[in-house]
């Protein structure tokens, strides 16, 4: 069986909303026909020829990576150049591209969040807000017995959160009426019979992103054949989404164990410092890739390391910067880490969906640069 790259997009983008990519970002198809159908999908930080060549012995239709591949449009597709080379490869191996860039680095789950359980960081937040997801109220009336079922099945879409409290509902009790009509199926009462229950008017709060799924699952978790329902947006403060994230340890620790660890999880045997490290650190914040642009926010906002994937020079601030570290690991680094992650959600995300779909993480990537 095979999905159309059609409903293969349509499923990244309730999970990671191409709208979401900061603005002049290149995400989405790329490359291919939306008509195209896939069977295997190969997920990579890049496309290369080692990536495109991998991706044909493994049969893949596929290849849905992080960084876009038409970043710098081309002016020209020739193939004595090394983008209109990797273009060539791509159609003639009839390989469809889809790219996942800063839409990815924001969404919920996506990179920073991965980053900031990797440098087992608690109480995480948005490090640079760059919009507000709007909320809604969703409203359901269950059957007095089934709230909790019905309730634990929508926090487990995310659900009921209201700052660092989950679960969050409201119920309160109530008389429904229906009247079942021929070929209905009632829970409860006879056919074009009037019908009284006693229910209990559910309600929780939802971030926009997340209605879809709630409304699957509603229906999968409610006893009614119909499931009465109303959404209300809200005028509320939306959720926060943006660029990195800021977080604390759950205790301090020396810095020179802060860089041990670093060095181990993503892989490099040195790390770039900027700035004068703190003897101990109990607030950091992440951001994989170029996060040069935001380490003045990381400092503003009290982290005393700030990690990720490259700096330039001209981004730190003038002067010593006292009890506050930069940590520079690489761009390649700070992002290849969660290719093989990724790859595994969303074979789980892409069964939930429906989706038969077969997803490999590229497995010999290789950095761009190295040290000599």
């Amino acid at each position: 069986m095979t999905a159309t790259l059609t409903e293969i997009i349509a499923c990244l983008d309730q999970l990671y909303p191409f709208s979401w990519a900061v603005p002049g970002d290149r995400v989405g198809l790329e490359v291919g026909h939306p008509d195209t159908p896939v069977d295997t999908v190969l997920v990579a930080l890049e496309a290369t020829p080692g990536v495109v060549a991998e991706a044909q012995q493994l049969g893949a239709q596929l290849l849905l990576t992080h960084h876009p591949l038409l970043y710098q449009p081309l002016k020209a597709v020739r193939e004595d150049e090394p983008g209109g080379r990797l273009l060539a490869l791509l159609i003639r191996a009839r390989l469809a591209l889809v790219a996942c860039h800063t839409n990815l680095d924001v969404a919920p789950g996506g990179l920073n969040d991965y980053l900031a359980e990797l440098l087992e960081l608690h109480d995480t937040q948005v490090l640079a807000e760059t919009a507000r997801e709007p909320c809604y109220k969703l409203t359901v009336f269950v059957p007095t017995g089934y709230e909790d079922r019905v309730r634990t099945a929508l926090a487990a879409e995310g659900l009921g959160v209201i700052g660092r409290y989950s679960h969050c509902s409201f119920a309160a009790r109530g008389q429904g009426t229906y009247v079942p009509l021929e070929g209905a199926r009632p829970f409860r009462g006879e056919t074009a019979q009037i019908s009284r229950a006693e229910e209990s008017r559910l309600e929780m709060v939802t971030p926009e992103s997340l209605v879809p799924a709630a409304l699957a699952r509603l229906q999968e978790s409610h006893p009614y054949e119909e499931v009465a329902y109303d959404l209300y947006p809200l005028k509320n403060p939306g959720v926060p989404r943006g660029l990195g994230r800021i977080g604390n340890y759950s205790q301090p620790r020396p810095f020179s164990q802060v860089i041990s660890q670093v060095k181990a999880t993503f892989g490099v045997s040195a790390v770039r410092v900027w700035g004068s490290p703190p003897p101990e650190v109990r607030r950091a914040a992440v951001c994989g890739g170029s996060g040069g642009d935001l380490l003045r926010e990381a400092r503003a906002q009290g982290a005393q390391v700030y990690l990720t994937g490259e700096v330039r020079h001209h981004q730190l601030p003038p002067g010593d910067l006292e009890d506050f570290a930069v940590l520079e690991v690489g761009h390649f680094a700070s992002e290849v880490i969660f290719m093989g992650p990724w790859a595994l959600k969303l074979q789980g995300h892409f069964q939930e969906a429906g989706l038969p779909l077969r997803v490999a993480s590229a497995s010999a990537p290789t950095a761009p640069s190295s040290f000599w």
